[in-house]
């Protein structure tokens, strides 16, 4: 008896069972997950979402001893195989299903197994399996972008100035802002410097003010 090029793996971890016989079929569904709203003076709304896992279904039997419906000789024995299937589903982990030759291969959870004597011989095991596609949710990776520090603006450095004879507080104010009127600038910045030289400032503030010096010129 030719031998199909289909094979039916299960699998958790490292240990494997292959089925010895292949059902008669293998049901898969698996609903749209569309979800229906109403919204009044518009009727029923419908939302395609993504499809829904998809669920697959299957029944054969465990053989006590190799026939020509096996499809290879070293098969389990019935026993042995259930104990595994059962193991598998108490560990409450995923199972991995590969059919050779289609394109299921992903990893299940175990919905339903029933087993019972089988109608064969004896010591032959039937079962039915129902799995459902186990998919895992990834977090979403959300990109944070980090705040831009502003730069403090520089301060300006102050200027400075060398007092000549005839120089005053009103005329420097003039020629380096433009406006004589900001003279108590430069004086609140040499303030302690003036009356300290000539205590009559404390009077007749920056009325005092000497060649040679040197004064600050705030920005």
């Amino acid at each position: 008896m030719a031998k199909s090029k289909y094979e039916f793996w299960l699998s958790q971890g490292k240990e494997k069972l292959r089925l010895p016989v292949l059902p008669e079929k293998i049901d898969i569904g698996g609903a749209m997950q569309n979800e229906s709203v109403k919204v009044s003076g518009l009727g029923e709304l419908t939302f395609i979402e993504e499809p829904g896992a998809r669920e697959i279904s299957f029944a054969s039997f465990f053989p006590k001893k190799y026939t020509p419906l096996c499809e290879y000789r070293s098969i389990p024995n019935p026993e042995n195989a259930i104990n595994t299937i059962m193991k598998w589903r108490n560990k409450k982990e995923p199972i991995r299903l590969i059919v050779t030759g289609t394109k299921i291969n992903f990893n299940c959870s175990l919905e339903a197994f029933d087993y019972s004597e089988g109608d064969g011989a004896v010591g032959d095991r039937d079962f039915s399996l129902q799995l459902k596609e186990y998919k895992t949710a990834s977090p979403r990776k959300i990109k944070v972008q980090k705040p831009v520090q502003k730069k403090r603006p520089a301060k300006a450095a102050s200027r400075t100035w060398k007092v000549k004879k005839g120089d005053t507080l009103w005329a420097i104010a003039g020629k380096e802002y433009g406006n004589n009127l900001q003279w108590r600038k430069i004086w609140n910045a040499n303030k302690d410097m003036m009356i300290k030289r000539d205590r009559r400032n404390i009077r007749m503030p920056g009325h005092w003010i000497y060649p040679g010096q040197v004064l600050k010129i705030p920005a």
